[in-house]
């Protein structure tokens, strides 16, 4: 299993009154950091515009342990919590690390893969299917049922 880990820094625009990372700021690190694994895998946003199809997220979460704080470069793990076996249904988890190790936040979203002109969900293609399969599992990964799709 392929372990992802992508290494930010935060930057002012992602800090909040309290002069730490603001609560949505966690979900944009957290899809950047997806796009940046799709992406390093060999399936970025062309494949997705090319094939007509994108994900859709029908869950997202943030469990909040540690405070981020401007400058700090933290690396967000990502990882797959849970997915059906043809991977076209899923929920990715995203652990934020701060410089020292620490856990500073889990960030979880569950989704489905969309063709985008029928408006249906569909199962991802083979290549995205291949990639999916091989992202490191989270310690308590959970196996959903094999959706049908019409």
């Amino acid at each position: 299993m392929t372990v992802f880990d992508k290494e930010v820094e935060i930057r002012w625009a992602d800090i909040d009154a309290n002069q730490h990372l603001r609560h949505s700021a966690y979900a944009d690190l957290c899809a950047h950091s997806r796009i940046e694994w799709l992406q390093a895998a060999g399936f970025g946003p062309q494949q997705f515009k090319a094939l007509a199809f994108g994900p859709v997220l029908f869950r997202e979460s943030t469990e909040y342990r540690r405070e981020i704080h401007l400058g700090e470069r933290i690396t967000i793990r990502l990882s797959l919590a849970a997915a059906s076996p043809d991977n076209g249904r899923w929920t990715f988890r995203h652990e934020l690390y701060k410089p020292d190790g620490q856990l500073a936040a889990i960030h979880e979203v569950t989704g489905a893969w969309m063709d985008l002109a029928a408006r249906k969900l569909i199962p991802p293609p083979a290549a995205l299917q291949s990639l999916l399969a091989e992202l490191a599992h989270s310690a308590d990964f959970v196996a959903l049922p094999q959706p049908t799709y019409k």
